[in-house]
């Protein structure tokens, strides 16, 4: 449908909308919940890989959103910020996303990408690229799942360390904000499609797409602390309370 829907999390009840590009994929609020950070990725599920064939992929664009008005504060392609900074055959399709805690810094997941970008919003341009390890060089990018070389990203509360599912190499990464050097994480399961971290910014949460489980990866430590059997292909977590009393 090309829109984001506003729902009260309290009925349900829909609030609002607002357009977007081809395939709505990312929502993160501001720290402040004043904001809405959106990117939409494309059409990800048709073969046409190529990068002949890019432009069949549809309108893949960034935009910060008023969540009170839902109006359109800045909106652009990276396709444009990427070309301006060297980067012009890297794929514009932004995936997930984590910001520094004075949201000044953004961490953009790309398609086909094995790392991310750095982007400078108060400059609005990319800063830096992180190469993170390819352990599938001999994989063909069809092959890729919907198009996620890397597919999750979060950032500790302190605002120094990045936490990356490595998607098709099947490894966790933890990376220095400052360097990007890196710490892998292999052998703890299958296809990770998803990093969120606790709100404490102390442990990033790790889904295990084809395991059926999650982990807890701490920061400080770069061990896993906990792991948890789910339901099939599990994709985001989101940590969340409920009365003590539920659970005796």
């Amino acid at each position: 449908g090309n829109v984001v829907h506003i729902l009260d999390v309290e009925t349900g009840a829909e609030l609002g909308s607002f357009a977007s590009g081809d395939s709505p994929h990312e929502n993160v609020y501001s720290q402040d919940g004043s904001k809405i950070y959106h990117a939409s990725i494309g059409t990800v599920y048709l073969p046409l890989d190529a990068d002949f064939l890019d432009a069949t992929k549809g309108d893949r664009i960034f935009q910060v959103v008023d969540a009170n008005t839902l109006e359109i504060i800045e909106k652009f392609d990276m396709a444009d910020k990427l070309e301006a900074a060297g980067y012009g055959d890297l794929s514009p399709a932004v995936r997930p996303m984590a910001h520094s805690p004075d949201e000044r810094f953004f961490y953009f997941q790309l398609s086909f990408l094995h790392g991310f970008i750095e982007y400078d919003m108060q400059e609005g341009r990319v800063t830096r690229l992180a190469e993170l390890p390819n352990l599938v060089p001999d994989m063909s990018i069809t092959e890729y799942v919907n198009d996620s070389a890397h597919h999750g990203i979060a950032m500790n509360g302190a605002g120094d360390t990045l936490c990356v599912a490595g998607t098709m190499d099947d490894y966790v990464a933890l990376v220095s904000r400052d360097t990007f050097e890196y710490q892998v994480l292999t052998g703890l399961g299958e296809k990770p499609y998803w990093v969120t971290s606790d709100r404490a910014g102390e442990n990033c949460y790790i889904s295990w797409s084809e395991t059926d489980q999650m982990s807890v990866i701490s920061y400080a430590t770069g061990q896993e602390v906990a792991r948890v059997d789910v339901g099939d292909h599990p994709q985001r977590i989101r940590e969340g309370y409920i009365p003590e009393g539920w659970v005796q």
